[in-house]
């Protein structure tokens, strides 16, 4: 994933849900392990996969490195770029 510099990174995404990119975690951190269960329920149950830093888990509120939205994303925090330039 081209990140050598913040191993070990871990990527998270569905279709039609947002896409979540973390790193520096510890593949043999307990806490970073448990974290990243706790993330993929809380991601899985979420309809669009959009997370708020206060509902992932602590472990992984430092460590993310990217957020990027489903290619169709409704959500608000998406601005189109091409319509508004037209």
């Amino acid at each position: 994933m081209s990140q050598c510099k913040r191993p070990c990174i871990v990527s998270l995404g569905a279709p039609e849900k947002f896409t979540y990119v973390f790193g520096d975690l510890d593949p043999l951190d307990q806490t970073h392990i448990t974290a990243l269960f706790e993330l993929a329920e809380k991601y899985t149950k979420s309809a669009n996969g959009l997370l708020d830093r206060r509902e992932r888990p602590d472990a992984l509120q430092e460590n993310i490195l990217g957020r990027f939205p489903p290619l169709e994303s409704q959500s608000h925090l998406v601005i189109d770029l091409w319509a508004k330039s037209s």
